[in-house]
């Protein structure tokens, strides 16, 4: 069976793919099989499934051959522009990757994808052309592309009515109060951990969210009268990796995981702090999460990315959208009073934060951070040598000219623009790489980068 389009509609359709950022499923970002999804739609009106982009050919391999042909890489195959490329597991830590081709000799190739250099989870890395060379074992998909549009079909597509899936942000989300069965957590100022955050506060978070318009679960159902933690080690023991704990959430397909404790320490440690897996950074309900804690109890760090705690270990191996929020400390008077006396408003804030936008009032976890990047587009001729880094920023790593020169006669195109370290700097790709320049010091005090006074000559393409 072919697929809906013809070899140039679907060529063409690349074209509008790039320079966009792509989220299919609306979970994570935009991941590379998100984007290789968007394509794949387009072609056949469905979409692939799977875990990890590696896995894309076995995982749907009835629906990949009803529609065309995967090849597995050999030195003699000749990718073509518009075949989906599958990479393997020693990319993307252990997840793979993927992307659709763009051009290819015998030596190397060109994809169009996003994700390649970790920007997706942010979604500040859109679809961009890199080249790869051929790292075994790869395949390809190439699509059994429709032979060619009539003229008749062409003026029904022209008088369709163009109607538009309304987006939605409502979530399916778990919330996992720490602790349980016997084990009651950390103790202090009168309470226990386990049972103040299931009378308290999860509750609460369940019931603004609810009011947001989403489907909100507690771990253990209403009396919340099981383990997370207990639940996922138990399953590992045994070697079900399915019915047990965060192995039993990832079969549920929520959006969101939250697991909620109180931390404790000496009398003086005061503060919450998120904490996440080492495996993906930290996303927008990380840093709002992180915003509201600041603004309400306070915070002892920054959010925390660990490899040393089972299930944010499991959920960054799964991919699951998890963090573990540490309330602040019920061995501090200070931190329990302040959640004690404020316990509701606490939980629609906290709730607030999860949502990504205030829940009938202020949410402290919506309140603006300070822009830092701009996505203004242009070009940059320096009038002076500038050093070329690979992140924006003095401790950026500095790049030998013979990987880029860049001297006063180069003209750059640059993707946006950064304030970092006293400086704006201005992002460009080269060679399917990211690389990062300053264009002068920040010296007006309203830091207006129109008024200030670059190293060349820049200029903007609204």
């Amino acid at each position: 069976m072919t697929v809906k389009r013809t070899q140039k509609e679907s060529n063409s359709y690349l074209s509008k793919l790039k320079g966009k950022g792509w989220d299919f499923d609306n979970a994570f970002g935009w991941q590379c099989y998100d984007l290789t999804n968007q394509y794949f739609n387009y072609l056949t009106g469905g979409r692939l499934y799977g875990l990890y982009a590696k896995d894309i050919h076995t995982d749907n391999k009835a629906i990949l051959e009803k529609y065309g042909t995967i090849y597995k890489n050999t030195p003699n195959f000749l990718p073509q522009k518009g075949d989906i490329f599958i990479m393997n597991g020693r990319y993307g830590q252990g997840a793979g990757h993927t992307g659709v081709v763009w051009s290819a000799n015998l030596n190397t190739y060109v994809g169009l994808e996003q994700n390649w250099y970790g920007g997706g989870r942010y979604k500040t890395e859109v679809a961009q052309l890199v080249t790869h060379s051929y790292d075994n074992p790869l395949y390809f998909w190439r699509p059994d592309y429709k032979k060619s549009t009539s003229v008749v079909s062409k003026a029904k597509t022209a008088v369709k009515k163009t109607t538009t899936k309304k987006a939605t942000n409502k979530k399916k989300i778990l919330i996992a109060s720490g602790h349980g069965y016997n084990d009651v957590g950390a103790v202090g100022n009168g309470t226990n951990e386990r049972d103040f955050i299931r009378k308290y506060i999860a509750p609460n978070i369940q019931k603004y969210l609810r009011q947001a318009g989403h489907t909100v679960d507690l771990y253990g159902g209403r009396k919340q009268d099981q383990n997370l933690y207990t639940d996922t080690a138990y399953g590992e023991r045994i070697g079900n990796y399915k019915d047990y704990g965060m192995y039993w959430v990832n079969k549920q397909k929520y959006d969101v995981i939250v697991e909620l404790h109180l931390d404790a320490a000496g009398a003086s440690a005061s503060g919450g702090h998120v904490i996440i897996s080492n495996q993906w950074p930290a996303d927008k309900i990380d840093k709002d999460i992180n915003n509201c804690l600041k603004a309400t109890v306070g915070t002892i760090r920054g959010i925390d990315p660990r490899n040393d705690l089972l299930n944010a270990n499991v959920s960054g191996r799964l991919n699951i959208n998890y963090r573990l929020v540490e309330m602040g400390f019920i061995t501090n008077k200070k931190d329990m009073d302040y959640l004690k006396k404020n316990y509701d408003k606490f939980s629609k804030e906290l709730a607030g934060a999860i949502n990504g936008k205030p829940i009938g009032g202020t949410s402290a976890g919506s309140k603006k951070v300070p822009q830092t990047k701009w996505n203004w587009k242009g070009r940059f001729t320096p009038n002076t040598a500038i050093k070329v880094r690979t992140s924006p920023s003095l401790n950026g790593k500095i790049v030998s000219n013979n990987v880029l020169k860049f001297t006063k006669v180069k003209t750059i195109k640059f993707n946006f623009i950064v304030k970092k370290d006293g400086y704006w700097w201005i992002s460009y790709t080269s060679k399917g790489k990211t690389y990062y320049s300053a264009v002068c010091k920040i010296t007006d005090k309203k830091e207006k980068i129109k008024n200030e006074k670059y190293w060349g000559k820049l200029k903007w393409n609204w």
